[in-house]
């Protein structure tokens, strides 16, 4: 298994939904590697017990499916943070609970499915664009991390709302990595698999835990892509830099 030791030092992460699950274990892992994070979550309680048993953190209360919370939470997280490398989109909502057909899905629900999944994702990474552009001029590059999943693929019965509001993330990412790839932005969207988790608790509370990947190892896999992503976006900086140099 491969070994860290502070790899992203002085990497400033935004993350959502920091509280449970894998948003905690990811926050962990980045907090292993060296990262600064500012995480966002809806409960105060619960947010200040995980900001206070960690160095290097900042918890803000915000929901990212209120538009209204959108400019001042990214206010505070460029604030807090002195700029953004990397944004984590991780807050997810299922839609109905328990999950239903789509016929018998509730407007308000698959609603609030969109607000949490994509347009939560959509209004934070356009608000916090100039802090990631800002800090791909300044250090070679930037990365948007979207948390998709199988459900954005296949077409699961009663995980409708979930799974187009999934869907709907993964081609958004899609095209903004190909817009912002001139500002060396990536945009990735990765799928961390059936995890034991809250969330899936919520929607599967038959499922054995033992059978579920464990958030940790999900976390690990999404720090190494951040890693990676990071580290081809400044060589190709460097690169660039190199050639026009030549050419001059």
């Amino acid at each position: 298994m491969k070994t860290n030791h502070k790899t992203l030092h002085g990497i400033r992460v935004a993350l959502t939904g920091g509280t449970s699950g894998l948003g905690l274990a990811l926050m962990d892992e980045l907090l292993a590697r060296g990262a600064s994070v500012a995480f966002v979550a809806r409960h105060q309680r619960r947010l200040a017990e995980v900001a206070a048993s960690r160095s290097r953190v900042a918890g803000i209360v915000g929901d990212i499916a209120d538009k209204e919370d959108i400019y001042p939470l990214a206010m505070q997280i460029s604030g807090l943070l002195g700029g953004v490398d990397v944004l984590v989109n991780n807050a997810s909502a299922l839609g109905p609970v328990p999950l239903a057909l789509l016929a018998d899905t509730a407007c308000e629900d698959f609603e609030t499915a969109l607000a949490t999944n994509l347009l939560g994702p959509f209004r934070l990474t356009r608000a916090l664009l100039g802090s990631l552009t800002a800090a791909a001029r300044e250090r070679g590059g930037a990365v948007v991390l979207n948390v998709s999943s199988d459900a954005a693929i296949e077409p699961y019965p009663t995980w409708g709302a979930y799974g187009a509001s999934k869907a709907a993330l993964r081609h958004l990412s899609r095209i903004w990595d190909k817009e912002l790839a001139a500002q060396h932005v990536r945009v990735l969207s990765l799928d961390p698999g059936d995890m034991d988790t809250p969330l899936h608790a919520l929607a599967a509370p038959g499922d054995d835990p033992a059978t579920l990947k464990r958030p940790a190892d999900a976390a690990r896999e999404f720090a190494d892509a951040i890693e990676t992503a990071l580290q081809a976006l400044r060589q190709s900086t460097t690169e660039t830099v190199t050639t026009e140099g030549v050419r001059a």
